[in-house]
């Protein structure tokens, strides 16, 4: 680490069954867009399996820790957050050393 700033992944892993797939898909189609308004916010892909029972990967992208911290703390991140807990799901985060 060489203290500068890094760009921050976060990827969010969970299954679903087909039928919840498609309102799946429909929700993260018509999101609020809330957290786009966030200082330091890159970006958002939400993507899907081609299996029977899809696997869906949301990866969202920051200029760095400190904007996301930030973001982790607001009262927007706590609603989407308590709105869409899954037991399955599974949250990982990572740095950004090359591109």
């Amino acid at each position: 680490m060489t203290g500068v700033p890094t760009m921050i992944v976060t990827i969010n892993r969970f299954r679903a069954s087909p039928e919840e797939a498609e309102r799946l898909e429909a929700s993260f189609r018509e999101r609020s867009r809330r957290v786009d308004q966030y200082e330091g916010f890159l970006g958002l892909e939400v993507l899907r399996s081609f299996e029977p029972e899809p696997e869906f990967l949301l990866v969202t992208r920051w200029r760095d820790r400190e904007c996301l911290k930030a973001y982790f703390q607001s009262e927007d991140f706590k609603a989407t957050k308590a709105a869409s807990a899954r037991q399955d799901a599974t949250f990982s985060m990572y740095e950004v050393v090359a591109e």
